[in-house]
């Protein structure tokens, strides 16, 4: 199954959320976090390094450390994150591959582009991490990870 986002901002979004839901305040280990969210041990490594960057997570060396949430989650937009990720778009960028595109200069995909990609960037600048479902009532049980299929 394929999303709308590329895997980096979806795992993003999904590390970010965990942190969240598991306890802003308490560190998670990146083991840990691989293992619940399911991301790639490197491959979340480079992530959660982009966020650090960005000013979203915390990251602590030694006994009692991890990652935590700079600010509290209501204050993380989806927005924030997936610019940390460099998977926010672009309000002028072409979906036809002009490079950028407006209404005098429209390109065959204008029109249809500009509404959703709009709708995208309002859902992800006003969505964020204290809107999320708690994680224990949608985490789904050993045995069905199990045979979820890795993407």
């Amino acid at each position: 199954m394929h999303t709308f986002l590329s895997q980096t901002a979806e795992y993003a979004l999904r590390a970010v959320a965990w942190i969240a839901s598991e306890s802003p305040q308490k560190p998670v280990l990146s083991r840990e976090l691989s293992a619940g969210t399911q991301i790639p041990a490197q491959y979340l490594s480079k992530i959660l390094r982009r966020l650090v960057l960005a000013g979203i997570l915390e990251s602590r060396k030694g006994r009692g450390g991890g990652f935590t949430l700079i600010r509290p989650p209501g204050e993380i937009t989806f927005r924030d994150v997936l610019s940390a990720v460099d998977a926010y778009p672009d309000k002028d960028g072409c979906a036809f591959g002009w490079g950028s595109c407006d209404q005098r200069n429209p390109c065959p995909l204008h029109d249809a582009w500009s509404q959703m990609s709009e709708g995208f960037r309002d859902w992800a600048a006003t969505s964020n991490f204290a809107d999320l479902r708690p994680l224990t009532a949608s985490r789904p049980s050993r045995k069905r990870r199990a045979r979820q299929k890795p993407r």
